[in-house]
C-alpha cells in the first residue's frame, strides 16, 4: 500500500468522523476534475454544476464503506458511476 493511498484512507476516515479540514482536503483533490467538468456546460450553469458535484462528493465520502483502503482511482470511479 503506497503512502498516497494511506493518506487518502485516513482523510476519508477523519472526514466521516466530522473533521472539516479533511473533508476540504479531499474536495481540493477533486478540484481539477470539477474544473474540467465545468467547461463542458454553459457559463451560467458552471457554479450550479460545481455545487452539485461537491454535494455529491460529500455524500459519497460520508457513505463510503472503508472495508479496504480506497485508492484515488477507485474513489473517482465510484463517485462518477451512475447510481
Amino acid at each position: 500500500m503506497n503512502q498516497n493511498n494511506v493518506e487518502f484512507y485516513d482523510a476519508v476516515q477523519r472526514a466521516q468522523s466530522g473533521d472539516r479540514e479533511s473533508m476540504l482536503q479531499i474536495i481540493s483533490a477533486f478540484q481539477p476534475i470539477i474544473q474540467r467538468m465545468r467547461y463542458q456546460v454553459r457559463p451560467q450553469e458552471r457554479d450550479d454544476l460545481s455545487q452539485t458535484i461537491v454535494e455529491g462528493l460529500i455524500i459519497k465520502i460520508m457513505n463510503y464503506e472503508l472495508e479496504h483502503v480506497p485508492t484515488y482511482a477507485e474513489f473517482c470511479k465510484q463517485l462518477f458511476d451512475a447510481e
